[in-house]
């Protein structure tokens, strides 16, 4: 941990320089673009150049469907021009993407290369990925910097498993035109969550005759909607449900910002049927222009040039806060990128992919085409600022950082409900606040006990 909060602001705000110039299965983090499944199979290219005798054919899944584009044409890049006769084949599938996983290492059926969803632990505690330090060379460490060697990041009991390349930022996306439409100014969005509450009402009470609510989450799912709104608004407000410098759980700051979400649920100020609302059908609403605000990542971005294309005036602002900037938030995917499948045959060959695949050329292009925003500093500086519509409104601030990771995002296993959807369930009005708080300090501090008693997970505490 003591590494990991070496990794301040000031690591990645080269990335900043170069965005200058403008402004899932439940309990894991990192979800990205949508929990709709669209699983795609694509068939690499037979012909690359490369060694005579029979390919080596390596297969990579991807949660990640906002940038299929651009890696599915990168990856015919890599199958026609690399040396080695390596042929890769890519799936794409955004829901069930762990629990797939897992079914294919039981059925022996594992890919070779597989994008890490959630952090490094869950993964490496299982065995599921092998270690590439054999494989990092002292030019690869320099050039990855402190954004390397991270612990439950990318390194997991003292070895790497991946390396970093994207982080996302997350912010409050609202549509201009509505707040014109309601008499709200679309050039002062609201800065604290009592603001948004406000804001909701007004724009609901004026214009849900139209179809027009003023705020929406994708409940059907309470991992999904949560970790991209209440987590953030809770890290940002310093209210965060994990005390890093006690190493426990203490769930009372953070319920108050759920009552925060409760209480425009309440207002009736939600896009209607919230409750078995996903991202996808969420983003579908807000394209069509029947949503005034939500909150999600830099992905947005890509999603609505190519996804969902729309003619709304739509824009983005730093999240707001329950009381003021006291803390600081995540940068969503930072770190961590590929990971080698321990079942693999060819790990050599997984490698050569990987090297493709994290090299500056890929980052740049990635970066510049608004999919993501690099987090190593060498390619930060060499990259332009995006050219995509609203890409600067996510433009790193000193509160986006890679933050540390909680005890459940690091291997914690919850028996029962978890906090997301038990707090889920709470927003919706259908558990009470004070006893799902109580139920969630006790439930999660018992299993840290035990986790930490057990030797599976060592104690988290940020010095």
């Amino acid at each position: 941990m003591k590494k990991l909060l070496t990794v301040t602001t000031a690591a990645v705000m080269a990335a900043a320089l170069a965005m200058a110039g403008c402004g899932s299965p439940e309990g894991t983090k990192g979800q990205e673009a949508g929990d709709t499944q669209s699983a795609q199979g694509t068939q690499a290219q037979t012909d690359g150049g490369g060694s005579s005798g029979d390919k080596i054919k390596l297969v990579y899944w991807s949660n990640q469907r906002h940038d299929m584009e651009y890696v599915q044409k990168k990856i015919d890049e890599f199958n026609s021009t690399n040396d080695k006769n390596i042929e890769v084949s890519y799936e794409v599938m955004t829901e069930n993407y762990d629990n797939n996983l897992e079914l294919s290492f039981q059925s022996n059926q594992a890919p070779d290369i597989f994008r890490a969803k959630s952090e490094i632990a869950p993964y490496a505690s299982k065995d599921m990925i092998i270690p590439i330090d054999d494989f990092l060379t002292d030019q690869d460490r320099e050039r990855f910097g402190d954004t390397l060697g991270i612990e439950n990041i990318n390194v997991y009991k003292g070895k790497t498993y991946s390396v970093p390349q994207f982080g996302n930022t997350y912010r409050l996306i609202y549509n201009k035109d509505i707040f014109e439409k309601a008499g709200l100014d679309p050039e002062a969005p609201p800065k604290t969550m009592a603001e948004v509450r406000e804001y909701a009402k007004i724009i609901t009470d004026k214009l849900s005759g139209e179809g027009i609510y003023g705020f929406a989450m994708n409940l059907k799912n309470g991992y999904s909607s949560m970790y991209r709104s209440v987590d953030e608004v809770a890290r940002l407000s310093d209210m965060f449900y994990y005390d890093f410098k006690e190493g426990k759980y203490n769930f009372d700051e953070y319920a108050k910002v759920v009552q925060a979400f409760a209480d425009m649920y309440q207002d009736g100020s939600f896009f209607p049927g919230t409750e078995s609302l996903d991202i996808d059908p969420l983003r579908a609403q807000f394209a069509l222009g029947n949503i005034g605000m939500y909150m999600s990542g830099y992905w947005e971005v890509s999603v609505y040039d190519s996804q969902f294309p729309t003619e709304q005036n739509w824009y983005a602002c730093q999240l707001p806060t329950m009381d003021g900037v006291k803390g600081v938030n995540t940068m969503n995917a930072a770190g961590r990128s590929f990971v080698i499948s321990s079942q693999c045959k060819n790990p050599e060959a997984a490698w050569e992919f990987m090297q493709f695949m994290c090299s500056e050329d890929y980052m740049i292009g990635y970066h510049e085409q608004g999919y993501g925003i690099i987090v190593v500093p060498s390619a930060a500086q060499k990259a332009r600022p995006s050219k995509q519509y609203a890409s600067e409104c996510f433009t790193l601030t000193e509160t986006d950082t890679i933050a540390p990771l909680a005890p459940e995002m690091a291997g914690l296993v919850i028996e029962g409900k978890t906090f997301y959807d038990a707090y889920a369930a709470v927003i919706l009005g259908q558990d009470d606040l004070g006893a799902v708080t109580a139920q969630m300090d006790e439930a999660y501090n018992q299993a840290l006990t035990a986790a930490i008693e057990a030797g599976t997970l060592d104690p988290i505490i940020a010095k």
